[in-house]
């Protein structure tokens, strides 16, 4: 993958969990990430661990339900590296509760951050790519736009979202070289997953329906973001990656 050498990478939500993998994976690779979080705090300490270790990386604070702020990523980015070559949406959140206990606050919460950060994002990194005439972009949906769960139901329409948007983008910008996909990861173990990972029905759960018996782990994920956005997906645009141990073929 020595492709992504020199590459300008953002990466929301990439502090932590699935996104702090996909940070790795890309340093790894040669590229320089753009560490992107509400907690500026936690990306830097990320940002300096991995430039320690001989990489390159740098830490952002954005609150991507707020487009001011991506528009301020975007532009400080840019003005710093001159372009950004692969955007991955991984920022997310969750609140677990039954249908009827949710709230308007829930919905907004939920939806502002992964649907409307993921969607305003890739279009304000969009425009920059569109320029570029090159890019890859990839977001984090989620086996839950395929099948929804109990107490997930606003979690699985943000990330249904996200894939129908793909499909958009991708149609929309592939004249310009963009590529757009998204990947569906399963139950993979995090620290957004932790509490559900320690409820032995959960467990039971996800081992009795995945064909491969467990819950994935946060590289696995890593590795398939890591292939979307580089030359060997070249073919590949508007996809859906089902990432989730074989739930969805059994």
């Amino acid at each position: 993958m020595g492709e992504f050498t020199g590459k300008i990478v953002v990466v929301t939500g990439g502090s932590k969990g699935i996104g702090e993998s996909i940070v790795r994976r890309f340093c790894e690779a040669g590229a320089h990430c753009v560490i992107v979080s509400r907690h500026l705090d936690e990306c830097q300490a990320l940002a300096d661990e991995l430039k320690a270790a001989g990489m390159t990386a740098s830490a952002f604070a954005c609150d991507v339900s707020k487009v001011a702020q991506i528009k301020n990523l975007v532009a400080d980015t840019v003005k710093q590296f001159g372009r950004i070559d692969v955007l991955v949406n991984s920022a997310g959140v969750v609140r677990r509760k039954y249908a009827v206990e949710y709230t308007e606050e829930d919905w907004d919460f939920i939806m502002d951050i992964n649907l409307k950060g993921a969607y305003f994002c890739s279009v304000e990194v969009g425009k920059q790519m569109i320029q570029q005439k090159s890019g890859a972009i990839v977001s984090l949906a989620s086996l839950q736009n395929h099948i929804n769960t109990k107490r997930s139901s606003i979690y699985g329409c943000s990330k249904a979202g996200i894939r129908n948007f793909t499909r958009g983008l991708a149609n929309e910008w592939a004249d310009y070289g963009i590529r757009v996909n998204c990947v569906s990861p399963g139950f993979i173990v995090t620290p957004l997953t932790e509490n559900i990972m320690d409820n032995p029905a959960y467990t039971d759960m996800i081992t009795s329906r995945t064909p491969l018996g467990r819950a994935g782990k946060p590289d696995e994920v890593a590795d398939a973001v890591l292939f979307l956005a580089s030359s060997k997906a070249s073919y590949i645009t508007g996809a859906d990656l089902c990432i989730d141990g074989g739930w969805t073929a059994s």
